[in-house]
């Protein structure tokens, strides 16, 4: 705790706590998608099978889809400082894990430890937002925090590789140095970390405590969490083994070398950072969010078709436009349900929850699933199978009501 400082969400206190927090999220991020660019040397190190490989990347989903559900009711019972403080440092402890890891299991230990930290940090993350942040300044907030994914993305399939050589040819040392990254952000979220206010909307409405699950239980009889976290299931569904899978499919069916494909695969988060900022800025202008969900989910498809069936200018075309499409509605996924009537800092984290779990159990599957089908029909054939689950994104998003300012009928929270 730093004394004489303010939980105000006006404070300039609030720029010190989203910097830890942002940086905790990239780095989360950067050790989910590692595995991606070095699954080949994962692989023939430690004997593994393409579907083998494939758990060891989407095992994460699965911690993540489980303790995203903790997550919330944790921040609510012991505040998210703390709840957040515990995420961060499961994160760090399993990446330095790696540094010893000698065998599949202890492989897999260590993505479970990643895994369960993500989930607490992912759904905190939307409480303090709430918390730290008035309601004008969230969707601007919220536009950074859907980028840090791409950013990372991006760190993962351009650092990686070069990092590889230059540690010896040692997958280990490059997971354990990211791992150092999460235990100094860890310890400076345990010292400066701190809960805000519950009342960052600038309103004095008290405070709604719902016991137990029952929270839980009300939001998700709100139609827009189900249709949203539909949505997030698709979208994450396609993302995860596409960004896991693109690497290994063209160096195994387009004859590219390591470097050249994740250069290549690098061009997906790229794209995505520049979608992040138009489309997140462009959304707060116009204060609207409908209209940056489906149509870009339309785009995935589409980017994703082009990327696995085209050569040339048309392929690096298909990827960004995947790339852009997926990280063009991250910040309306955000920053909607904050804008829910009746929407406090609990209830927000009960949605997070619900609509992280499920999304990320989409993830979970998808990846090993994925990697069983392409060992059984193709790498091709399933990538393209499994991008029509953004086109069950679009049709979810496209049923949704408009939550933003400028539209009309805001989403009723009951209770």
């Amino acid at each position: 705790m730093v004394s004489g400082l303010s939980n105000n969400p006006s404070s300039v206190y609030r720029w010190v706590i989203v910097v830890i927090l942002f940086l905790g999220i990239m780095g989360m991020n950067v050790l989910w998608f590692i595995p991606s660019p070095l699954l080949t040397p994962i692989m023939e190190d430690l004997d593994l099978s393409l579907t083998q490989g494939g758990l060891g990347i989407s095992i994460i989903c699965l911690l993540m889809a489980v303790f995203s559900l903790a997550g919330g009711w944790l921040a609510d019972r012991i505040g998210p400082k703390k709840a957040l403080m515990y995420g961060l440092w499961f994160i760090a402890v399993g990446a330095v894990w790696s540094f010893i890891v000698n065998d599949y299991a202890q492989l897999i230990f260590s993505r479970v430890l990643i895994g369960i930290g993500s989930g607490l940090l992912l759904t905190i993350s939307g409480v303090v937002i709430m918390r730290w942040f008035p309601e004008r300044e969230r969707p601007y907030v919220n536009t950074i925090n859907s980028l840090l994914p791409y950013v990372a993305t991006v760190f993962t399939f351009t650092l990686t590789i070069p990092m590889f050589i230059l540690f010896g040819h040692s997958w280990r040392v490059v997971f354990g140095a990211w791992g150092i990254f999460m235990a100094v952000t860890a310890l400076a979220w345990t010292i400066w970390g701190r809960d805000g206010s519950d009342d960052a909307r600038g309103l004095t409405a008290e405070r709604q405590h719902e016991p137990g699950w029952r929270l839980y239980v009300q939001v998700w009889k709100n139609r827009e969490v189900r249709l949203l976290s539909l949505a997030l299931a698709g979208d994450l569904w396609s993302f995860q083994f596409l960004t896991s899978i693109l690497p290994t499919f063209y160096t195994a069916e387009a004859g590219m070398s390591m470097e050249l494909s994740s250069q290549l695969t690098a061009l997906f988060p790229v794209a995505g950072i520049a979608a992040g900022l138009l489309c997140g800025i462009w959304m707060s202008r116009l204060g609207l969010r409908k209209p940056f969900t489906y149509p870009l989910h339309v785009m995935i498809f589409v980017g994703t078709f082009m990327a696995i069936n085209c050569t040339g200018f048309l392929r690096v075309l298909g990827i960004a436009l995947a790339g852009f499409g997926n990280a063009g509605w991250a910040p309306a996924l955000y920053t909607m349900p904050m804008e829910f009537e009746g929407m406090t800092a609990e209830k927000v984290g009960a949605v997070f929850s619900i609509m992280l779990s499920i999304g990320y159990l989409a993830a979970f599957v998808s990846p090993w699933l994925g990697g069983w089908l392409a060992e059984t029909i193709s790498i091709h054939h399933t990538i393209f199978l499994f991008s029509f689950s953004s086109l069950m994104a679009a049709i979810a998003t496209f049923m949704m009501k408009e939550t933003g300012p400028s539209g009309r009928g805001y989403t009723r929270m009951e209770g």
